[in-house]
């Protein structure tokens, strides 16, 4: 197990994220592939856990997976112990614990998101520390994660759709961040970042795990249930026009009735 050291710490907080190229090994990496493509199918089959799906060119296509681990074991043992809980734990001086899990599939033609901080879509807790966890190659031509320096700032302005305000976007150094199978890429809930959209040929799958500090409390649990009871209320769109795929309105992929 590769532990996070001091000078890595220390360029979290500096920056508010942290690439950590090859912390998986390819064996682990096929193994995790594996079981996203099985989280893949069930959606597909209207199986377990909760799915989102966009409009592409090529048609509809899943967009989002979540509410994974009460389904999987080998999904959850990954998430909730060994390697990542020991690092995101050094990255918040305390032990951590699950607030969610998310599978974003990015396929061909697949939306990006504006940019935003997902302390403004995270109820309950005031802090998180989120970890991508690479499928695909994740590079400026398949829609990667924008970062910029700032969240030590905490919340930035936000505009009618909780995102960024435009003023405040413009004015931040976006830095592209291309992550690779095997690599992880942690990141704080300040920590302000976009992404656009997939122009290449492949998917850009990738886990995305969010935490917060043990001490503040377990509202994984309290979250879902949110979430559903508001998705449940507000309908699948924000006003027809984007794919409600989170409590604030981020995603820019195109609604599409789900598949049958």
């Amino acid at each position: 197990m590769r532990v996070i050291t001091n000078k890595q710490r220390a360029d979290f907080r500096r920056d508010g994220w942290l690439h950590l190229p090859g912390a998986l090994t390819p064996d682990r990496t096929r193994q995790v592939r594996g079981w996203v493509e099985q989280v893949a199918a069930w959606a597909d089959a209207s199986g377990p856990g909760l799915h989102h799906f966009e409009q592409t060119d090529g048609g509809p296509a899943i967009a989002r997976s979540e509410d994974l681990i009460p389904h999987h074991d080998g999904l959850r043992a990954l998430i909730c112990e060994g390697l990542l809980l020991a690092h995101v734990s050094a990255l918040l001086d305390e032990p951590g614990v699950l607030f969610k899990e998310k599978v974003n599939y990015k396929h061909p033609g697949g939306g990006g998101f504006a940019p935003h901080q997902d302390a403004a879509a995270y109820r309950f807790v005031d802090h998180h520390i989120s970890c991508m966890v690479p499928l695909d190659p994740a590079t400026v031509e398949s829609g990667c994660l924008y970062v910029a320096p700032g969240y030590q700032r905490g919340q930035l302005p936000t505009d009618e759709r909780g995102c960024v305000a435009a003023d405040s976007a413009a004015g931040l150094d976006w830095r592209p961040v291309e992550v690779f199978p095997g690599d992880l890429l942690w990141f704080d809930s300040y920590a302000p970042h976009k992404s656009g959209t997939n122009t290449s040929d492949r998917p850009r799958r990738a886990l995305y795990l969010t935490y917060n500090a043990a001490s503040a409390g377990d509202f994984r649990d309290a979250y879902y249930a949110d979430k559903r009871a508001e998705f449940a209320a507000a309908g699948g769109t924000f006003g027809g026009e984007r794919v409600r795929i989170s409590v604030t309105d981020d995603f820019l992929g195109r609604p599409v009735p789900r598949p049958e």
